[in-house]
């Protein structure tokens, strides 16, 4: 995801810039970030995080800007997405399906609870439609055909977002025990038909 500031927040300093000790203080907080998001949601304090890296809650904010920005850059459950989403169009429904799906990952399952958790939040809920627009739609769009191509690909993200509250927030018994493979291909075949309706299935 993208990161976003605001005028009365600081703005984080660039980490190409950093020195070698800034670059392994800010190191420390995201590795700290990540577990207590992980384990407490978006419920996990600067003050938590400040204490579980070893710095002063004041660098948390210094380098993240603020703890919005860095529960965003700790929960992106989209990382390594450009590979699905650069293969085959005819096949991509399926392919975001499996990736969603992919077994042992249970880190992609905590990240999206803490992501849903705080998607009530104004800044969450503005960066996630903006990772939206520049992950998915500016990926997809210009290869669709026909009309409503950016729309069609919003509403796409929508049905894989409905999927994943289905499994991992509400672990629905009928889609959980079923076989993963044919979940990809009917839930895949659905998205597909959204994105490439004039195509021919697989």
């Amino acid at each position: 995801m993208t990161k976003t500031s605001s005028p009365d927040r600081p703005v984080p300093p660039d980490e190409r810039q950093l020195r070698p000790a800034g670059r392994a203080t800010r190191a420390a907080i995201e590795e700290a970030a990540r577990r207590l998001f992980a384990e407490r949601g978006f419920d996990a304090s600067v003050r938590a995080i400040a204490h579980e890296a070893g710095v002063d809650p004041a660098l948390v904010i210094r380098h993240f800007g603020s703890k919005e920005a860095l529960f965003l850059r700790c929960v992106d459950t989209s990382t390594g997405i450009g590979t699905v989403l650069d293969g085959p169009l005819e096949t991509v429904g399926r392919r975001l399906v499996a990736y969603f799906l992919e077994p042992g990952r249970p880190l992609l399952r905590q990240r999206y609870l803490a992501l849903a958790q705080a998607a009530h939040l104004d800044q969450v809920r503005e960066e996630m439609n903006r990772h939206t627009a520049e992950t998915y739609v500016a990926a997809l769009a210009p290869r669709l055909t026909g009309p409503d191509r950016e729309l069609r690909v919003a509403l796409a993200v929508a049905q894989l977002g409905g999927l994943l509250n289905l499994v991992f927030r509400q672990e629905d018994p009928l889609v959980t025990a079923a076989d993963t493979d044919r979940v990809v291909a009917l839930y895949g075949d659905a998205i597909q038909h959204l994105l490439t309706p004039d195509a021919e299935g697989p």
